[in-house]
C-alpha cells in the first residue's frame, strides 16, 4: 500500500492535468493525482479508468490494483494498493456542539475528535459499501482504532495540514508516512509554467 497526498488551495481545477470523473469539485485533481500515483507504484501511465453505476471506479485492465480517493476543500488524497482500501481527508473547521453530539456517542469523543471518526467511516464506507454513515461506530481502545467489523484494519494519518485523514483496508500493514506531490505534478505544462513565474516573482518581491 502506498498513500499521497497534494495540497490544492489556490490552484485552478481547470489546469489540472486529467479530467474530472464527477462534477464533485476536486474531482480532476483526484484523478491526476490517482495517475501521478500510479506511475510511482507501477512505473506506468495510468490505464483506463471505467466508472460503474454504483458510482466506484476501477481499470479494468490492472483489476489487481485497488485505490481510493477523497479531496477536500484543501488537500487530495489517494491510497493506492494491492487489496481493496478506502481513503478519507477532511478539512478541520468549526462544528455545531449539537451536530457532534447527534452523530456521535461519548464513547466514540473518548479517544477520538469528530473529525477522526467522520472520515475513519467514510474510508470504511469506501472500503466496504456498508453501514449507514451516520450510525457507525468507531472507537479507540489500547491505543488501537476499534471498526465495526473484524478483518478491517485502520489507521488515522497526521500528514495533511489541518485535516483528519484515515485509511481503512484488509490489510494490515499501513505504510508511516504520507507522501506529498507537488502540486506542479497533477498541472497541465502551461499552468505549471505560469505557476513557476508566480513563485519567482513572489520569491522577487
Amino acid at each position: 500500500m502506498r498513500l499521497y497526498y497534494a495540497d490544492i488551495r489556490g490552484i485552478d481545477e481547470n489546469d489540472a492535468l486529467y479530467p474530472p470523473l464527477s462534477k464533485s469539485r476536486g474531482s480532476a485533481f483526484g484523478v491526476s493525482l490517482l495517475a501521478a500515483a500510479y506511475e510511482d507504484y507501477a512505473g506506468a501511465p495510468l490505464p483506463k479508468i471505467i466508472k460503474l453505476l454504483s458510482g466506484k471506479s476501477h481499470m479494468p485492465d490492472r483489476p489487481e490494483f485497488h485505490y481510493s480517493v477523497s479531496h477536500s476543500k484543501t488537500h487530495v488524497f489517494v491510497a493506492l494498493s494491492k487489496k481493496p482500501v478506502g481513503a478519507d481527508t477532511e478539512t478541520h473547521r468549526i462544528m455545531k456542539q449539537t451536530v457532534i453530539e447527534k452523530l456521535t456517542t461519548p464513547a466514540e469523543l473518548a479517544g477520538l475528535t469528530f473529525f477522526d471518526i467522520w472520515v475513519l467511516r467514510e474510508s470504511y464506507f469506501k472500503l466496504t459499501q456498508k453501514g449507514d454513515l451516520r450510525a457507525l461506530r468507531f472507537y479507540r481502545r489500547n491505543g488501537r482504532i476499534v471498526p465495526p467489523e473484524e478483518g478491517v484494519h485502520c489507521r488515522l494519518y497526521p500528514d495533511i495540514e489541518g485535516s483528519s485523514t484515515a485509511v481503512c483496508s484488509l490489510d494490515a500493514k499501513f505504510p508511516d508516512k504520507i507522501t506529498k506531490i507537488p502540486i506542479e505534478a497533477l498541472l497541465k505544462k502551461e499552468a505549471r509554467k505560469r505557476l513557476e513565474k508566480e513563485k519567482k516573482a513572489a520569491e522577487q518581491e
